[in-house]
């Protein structure tokens, strides 16, 4: 007979008690009824709060195919969120899950939160209806100071109901449940798990991680139109969308080669708008709005914009839980048989901390496709203006003598690329001298569109007699809307020159000789008596002789140049460049940077048409290089002319790129212009 030892016995004894403790148990979870029931956090909510709501399934741990039913009536923040948790007192065990949403109500009143449905083992169940009230406003916010978790003084949380916020909300409630239930004697294990698959406004703990930064904050870079004609008006705007906490600065903007801009104004602080974007909402701030025309066809791309600056990201952070029967050898023995089973498995919680991290962002490039003007019905005035225009003059004197300026006013009103209009051409009579042309700017940039007027002034005299007509001015524009070219044309006046008191004129210089008085200027005779033969006798009728012609030649050169605007503007280059330095040279003085820098590249890039016969339409790096190298400049300079150029568009559009630069920029553009003049004249 095989006989038994006491070691083998008690071993034995173990293992049925064991199984009955067990089998005991199993019995009295399946005989538990299943409890499945919605627990609002508040009866009562304002149509601004934010409020979480749970889902608890309890006596049963084979829940399939949770979900929630739709109603317009709540928008879902955030969630779900899973939990699981067992209680053993007295012997007697019980299992819960939950599932945490974070909601918002769309409306007042009275309204039923969505009931929840699960399956177990094939059996559905539904949680019974649940309503709560909803009043205007904000409940949370009458009944104590809201807590800010971003601290950012400068956005001053601008992201209203955090879904950060309700997380954290989430993980102190329970916590405080936990201590709630220590208190009582129970032992309890929450484990969050992964949550099911969400909607496109469903959110997840994890998707606020460092993983998930690239879509939860990026720049980008909208403009209205990517089809556009040689000097339509494109309006491209920088925005940063996030759904972190965050404080990013630009470091650099897309470089505009092929464009003139002009910024719009914005606030000095950004305010967000919220907007769906792939599925999800953002809030978006617009940082910068700049309206672009360019200069030239083909395709331009706008580099990316980049961004530096610090996010704040969720962090998951496992605590382990104390548990209180660790050193219970009966329950270790429960433990080590139930290891298949996630609930007994757990050994704490998941909760999530914030950590700012450095975020670098970079924007992807924005291709512009620019379409050359029509050329076929293209009018002879035409010089580049694009847009919608109207033309007004006036002149303060039609009556005026030779020794008398008057000033011929002419204004373009409109939107459009009011900055790239030139001075109308005037077609003057040969006897009517125009000197420098004054021109200002008022341009308008509140709204989406630049407008506002362009104001050139002509100063005209004549050295001769007579009546003159002023013929119309014409100013050509070109509509992208009707995609037509159209001319207006300002009336025509009528000079009246009469002769002046200072007798400087041609028409005078024979009465000039005629009125000298003799006696007051006794003519010395030579000592031979032969008064032929006086240098001061030839040096009287060369003198007015010489005078006439010299006049005569400078008439009939500012004629052939005016009536060749091509060899006008060729003479003119240098000049008026000088003169828009001169007013650079203002805002210098003026620490004015922008403006500053505005009128230098103008100076520049208006030279090279002017000098090179380049219309601006076709006004470009690459063209303008073309032209140079057939002129024969040299690389060395081409390079010093770029340079300056790219420096002018780079401070421009980089905040305090060149403020320190200011002095050497203008000194290297009057000294580039004075060598461009000498290689080209």
């Amino acid at each position: 007979m095989h006989s038994i030892t006491l070691n083998e016995s008690i071993k034995k004894m173990k293992e049925i008690f064991a199984s009955f403790a067990l089998l005991f148990i199993l019995i009295n979870v399946s005989a538990q009824e299943v409890e499945f029931s919605v627990i609002p956090a508040a009866q009562e909510v304002g149509t601004q709060d934010a409020f979480q709501v749970v889902y608890q399934i309890k006596n049963s741990n084979r829940v399939e195919g949770f979900r929630i039913e739709e109603t317009k009536d709540i928008q879902i923040l955030g969630g779900p969120a899973r939990g699981s948790n067992i209680s053993i007192i007295n012997g007697n065990r019980s299992s819960s899950s939950t599932f945490t949403y974070i909601f918002k109500a769309n409306r007042k009143g009275t309204i039923t939160l969505p009931s929840g449905i699960i399956k177990i083992e094939g059996k559905e169940f539904k949680t019974t209806p649940t309503t709560i009230q909803v009043v205007e406003g904000s409940v949370r916010a009458k009944s104590q100071q809201r807590n800010n978790i971003f601290d950012d003084p400068f956005f001053n949380d601008p992201f209203g109901d955090d879904p950060f916020a309700a997380i954290q909300k989430q993980h102190q409630a329970m916590m405080q449940m936990m201590q709630r239930n220590a208190q009582g004697g129970q032992m309890n294990i929450p484990r969050p798990q992964a949550a099911a698959p969400s909607s496109a406004n469903q959110n997840n703990p994890n998707d606020f991680n460092k993983a998930n930064l690239n879509k939860n904050l990026f720049i980008k870079v909208d403009v209205d139109k990517t089809n556009v004609f040689v000097g339509e008006q494109i309006t491209a705007s920088y925005k940063i969308y996030t759904r972190l906490p965050m404080e990013i600065n630009l470091t650099k903007l897309p470089s505009l080669i092929g464009f003139w801009s002009q910024d719009f104004k914005l606030p000095q602080i950004p305010k967000p708008t919220k907007t769906i974007y792939n599925g999800k909402e953002y809030q978006v701030f617009e940082i910068k709005r700049t309206a672009l025309f360019p200069t030239q066809k083909g395709v331009l791309e706008l580099d990316p914009a980049e961004a530096k600056g610090i996010a704040r990201i969720l962090k998951p952070q496992h605590i382990k839980q104390d548990n209180q029967f660790e050193d219970d050898p009966f329950f270790n023995m429960f433990n080590s048989m139930f290891m298949g089973d996630p609930l007994f498995n757990s050994a704490g919680t998941t909760t999530y901390k914030y950590e700012d991290i450095d975020v670098s962002l970079k924007s992807m490039p924005v291709s512009i496709h620019v379409s050359e003007i029509p050329t076929d019905k293209k009018p002879p005035s035409f010089n580049g203006a694009v847009g919608k225009y109207t033309i007004e003059s006036s002149i303060d004197k039609q009556t005026l003598s030779t020794d008398d300026i008057t000033t011929l006013t002419v204004k373009i009103n409109g939107a459009g690329n009011l900055k790239m209009i030139n001075p109308p051409t005037i077609k003057l009579p040969n006897d009517i001298n125009n000197y420098d042309i004054q021109q200002a700017d008022t341009i308008l940039n509140t709204n989406n569109t630049i407008s506002g007027y362009k104001t050139f002034k002509y100063s005209l005299s004549s050295q001769t007699p007579g009546t003159y007509e002023i013929p119309p001015i014409l100013l050509t524009y070109y509509e992208p809307e009707s995609k037509q070219f159209k001319t207006l044309e300002t009336p025509s006046y009528t000079l009246l020159i009469k002769a002046g008191k200072q007798k400087n004129s041609i028409a005078s210089l024979p009465n000039q000789i005629h009125d000298i008085d003799k006696k007051s200027y006794p003519i010395k005779k030579s000592s031979n008596g032969n008064v032929l033969k006086s240098p001061l006798y030839w040096s009287s009728f060369a003198t007015p002789l010489l005078a006439f012609l010299l006049l005569f030649s400078y008439s009939k050169r500012e004629a052939k140049l005016q009536s060749n605007t091509q060899l006008f503007k060729n003479k003119k280059a240098n000049k008026i460049a000088l003169k828009r330095l001169e007013t650079a040279e203002k805002y210098l003085k003026l620490s004015a940077q922008n403006l500053f820098y505005e009128e230098t590249s103008k100076a520049v890039w208006l030279y090279l048409s002017d000098k090179l016969n380049i219309p601006l339409s076709s006004l470009s790096k690459e063209f303008s290089s073309q032209k140079l190298t057939e002129k024969n400049i040299s690389q060395e300079l081409q390079k010093e002319l770029y340079r300056v150029t790219n420096e002018c568009e780079m401070a421009l559009y980089t905040p305090d790129g060149g403020c320190m630069r200011m002095h050497q920029t203008y000194s290297d553009a009057f000294k580039l212009i004075g060598k461009l003049e000498d290689a080209l004249s």
